[in-house]
């Protein structure tokens, strides 16, 4: 019952104001006319839709985090359960990003005769979206109590993610940084969907121990 009243509340969460639907409209927008401009080169079209899902998915989580905390200050109290509550968010948000990858992979006009590049595009975009929610999740506390730290964690996160990962120096590291540009410059080189396989499961992986470190850190701010 108390996850049946999670899932319908995060939902309307999530579509409050019609943020969701809207955001989700102007990323189809900006593909189909992304898509007119650069007209037979998907390279560059995957490259920078993958990017796009990765800050839809970082800024759409951000802001349903910014209405958790400003809305169900005392749902928390109702729920009295952490890990119900934040399972069941992650899942809303999942979910989510499941539908905008699938909608976006559609739009892109990038969708072949080939079952497992298909799949393996939407299986990228999908965990692309993912590690973007995870990264918002694991700053969710600090910008309520370190109105500083957030933003600067966020930001080197992010540079982290779309730095060139054959940099002389980040490559002793990139085993640590998350693979967004990895996944756009190994499509960049060597042209083949198939390849990115091994790099989708690589960010779901990434995503899924940011999820969990984020479920840990951040329970001494669900009472507040």
């Amino acid at each position: 019952m108390k996850f049946k009243l999670l899932y319908s509340n995060f939902s309307k969460l999530l579509l409050k104001d019609y943020l969701y639907p809207i955001m989700l409209a102007f990323l189809i927008i900006f593909e189909l006319m992304f898509g007119l401009l650069i007209s037979g080169s998907s390279t560059i079209k995957f490259s920078v839709l993958v990017v796009l899902n990765f800050f839809f998915a970082l800024l759409m989580a951000m802001s349903f985090l910014k209405n958790d905390q400003r809305e169900n200050r005392y749902f928390k109290q109702r729920i009295g359960s952490y890990p119900r509550y934040v399972i069941v968010q992650m899942l809303v948000l999942v979910s989510a990003n499941v539908i905008t990858a699938i909608i976006s992979g559609i739009f892109s006009f990038l969708i072949s005769s080939s079952p497992i590049n298909n799949a393996t595009m939407i299986l990228t975009l999908i965990t692309t979206e993912i590690l973007g929610t995870s990264i918002a999740l694991l700053f969710r506390s600090q910008w309520g109590s370190h109105k500083y730290l957030a933003p600067i964690g966020l930001i080197i996160f992010i540079l982290f993610a779309l730095a060139d990962s054959n940099n002389y120096i980040l490559s002793y590291v990139n085993w640590i940084l998350p693979p967004v540009n990895i996944v756009v410059e190994t499509f960049q080189e060597q042209s083949g969907m198939s390849r990115l396989l091994p790099l989708a499961l690589r960010q779901l992986i990434y995503a899924m121990v940011l999820l969990t470190i984020s479920g840990l850190f951040n329970k001494k701010s669900y009472r507040k």
